[in-house]
């Protein structure tokens, strides 16, 4: 489907500077990185993760948490070589278990199996959200080489479980069944590089999240589900929603003319107005007062992600 000139215009020449930054990207202008360096959403978020660390993650859903932050801001266009991230990048680096896996201060409930203490730990809800930011910002060495091993070698032999570093924690599902959040990340994070997108692990992880589609109003893992809620327009991408699971499966070629990814899209374009723009459907209120927290009107932030995802799959131009 065509773009009309006048979205393309409206987001060129939006009063949001990291729209225009990553609209001039996504429509083939010239991309101004001193725009993201001005931008007041940047800023913020900047300003948060650089208190990576200081407070323990209790609940990972909270979409205002350092770690889904710190993947916003890759998803924004921010680079290891931003004005500020380098410290960051050096806090998170500083944590790292023996065999390769970025940990982060979490504190875990009695009840799912953890100390109730914080600690530096890992668990899958987080750890492929890490390595997916520092790989999309650029930081390419031996520790993330080696969490990317490490991250494949998790894989079991239909997808991802809900694991972690503490021996007794158990999520709130069956230890046998996959976790669609956990599969979803890993295989973002694994996106980022050409050789683990093609590897099996890969493809068990996105095949799990896809398969989870064909089981909509069915089967709910670790409460995950594919129903009304699942399927509601929402950024940025925190949790387990049809427009984050677009948004990774359409980074891998060989699933773009999957029939599961083409439903799913087709679903998302018949949300769109007659100007080819997305209205939120769900919020976060941590973002309260963002265009993209806004059920009333189209979003500049959200049409602009959404339209990046249509392209990819050849379904807008």
């Amino acid at each position: 489907m065509k773009i009309p000139q006048s979205t393309k215009d409206r987001l060129l020449n939006s009063e949001i500077l990291y729209i225009r930054y990553n609209a001039a990207l996504l429509f083939g202008g010239k991309a101004d990185p001193s725009l993201l360096e001005q931008d007041d959403f940047v800023r913020e978020n900047l300003a948060a993760v650089r208190t990576w660390n200081d407070t323990p993650i209790e609940r990972h859903d909270k979409s205002d948490l350092n770690l889904h932050r710190l993947a916003l801001l890759a998803d924004l266009g921010v680079t290891k070589d931003f004005p500020g991230m380098d410290e960051v990048i050096a806090k998170i680096l500083t944590h790292v278990s023996p065999d390769g896996i970025l940990l982060v201060l979490i504190k875990i409930p009695t009840v799912f199996g953890g100390s109730g203490e914080a600690s530096y730990d890992w668990v899958m809800t987080n750890f492929p959200t890490v390595l997916y930011s520092l790989l999309k910002m650029g930081v390419r060495n031996s520790v993330t080489a080696k969490a990317l091993e490490r991250l494949a070698s998790l894989v079991d032999t239909d997808g991802y479980r809900c694991v972690g570093s503490i021996p007794k924690f158990k999520g709130p599902g069956s230890k046998t069944s996959i976790c669609p959040y956990a599969n979803l990340i890993a295989a973002k994070a694994m996106s980022e590089d050409p050789d683990a997108m093609k590897s099996p692990a890969a493809k068990l992880a996105l095949d799990s999240v896809l398969r989870h589609w064909d089981e909509q109003g069915q089967k709910k893992y670790f409460l995950f589900g594919v129903g009304t809620d699942y399927k509601k327009l929402k950024f940025p991408f925190v949790w387990y929603n049809i427009l984050h699971t677009l948004d990774t499966a359409s980074r891998y070629p060989e699933y773009r003319g999957d029939k599961r990814v083409k439903e799913m899209a087709e679903l998302v374009m018949s949300k769109a107005d007659g100007e080819m723009q997305f209205k939120p459907e769900s919020v976060y209120m941590a973002y309260k007062g963002r265009d993209f927290a806004d059920k009333k009107q189209a979003s500049p932030t959200l049409t602009l992600f959404t339209l990046r995802i249509l392209m990819r799959l050849g379904m807008a131009e």
